[in-house]
């Protein structure tokens, strides 16, 4: 009888124990109050780089061959709540919506929904790629990146 009360007992200590820890807030995951608040400013003090067409001749145009990149890997997106621009992560660079690089442009990401609308300038292409997917503009095709283990 003894031995039974000592281990409702030690039960009782060990869920009261959890239940205090799950009690605490966890408060912000990856960065610091400071860290937080220098990130809001630096979003809210953004300027708005504007991109102006260069103008090209027919013959320039035609002179010069399309270099189309070698892979779009689109990795994620995070879209945001309070009304500004999302984050997408495209070939290991975090990229804002509605803006691009010379590989890639970000259009807007959708209300509802879970394709990110992309173009690539070189040939104009545009297309609609999920988190973990890769676009390959050689063989024009759309496949699901591999994780690091798989496949071997």
């Amino acid at each position: 009888m003894r031995f039974f009360a000592l281990f409702i007992l030690v039960t009782t200590q060990i869920a009261l124990m959890q239940a205090t820890q799950a009690a605490q807030p966890i408060g912000r995951l990856f960065s610091s109050p400071a860290e937080r608040s220098t990130l809001n400013y630096l979003r809210q003090t953004k300027k708005v780089m504007m991109v102006t067409p260069v103008e090209t001749t027919d013959q320039q145009a035609e002179s010069a061959p399309v270099e189309l990149p070698d892979a779009i890997n689109m990795q994620g997106y995070v879209k945001r709540s309070d009304g500004k621009d999302g984050t997408v992560w495209i070939n290991n660079q975090a990229m804002q919506e509605n803006t691009g690089n010379k590989d890639v442009q970000v259009g807007s990401l959708p209300e509802n929904g879970n394709r990110v609308p992309l173009k690539l300038p070189a040939n104009g292409r545009r297309l609609t790629l999920k988190a973990g997917q890769v676009y390959d503009p050689q063989n024009n095709r759309v496949r699901e990146a591999r994780s690091h283990g798989a496949g071997r």
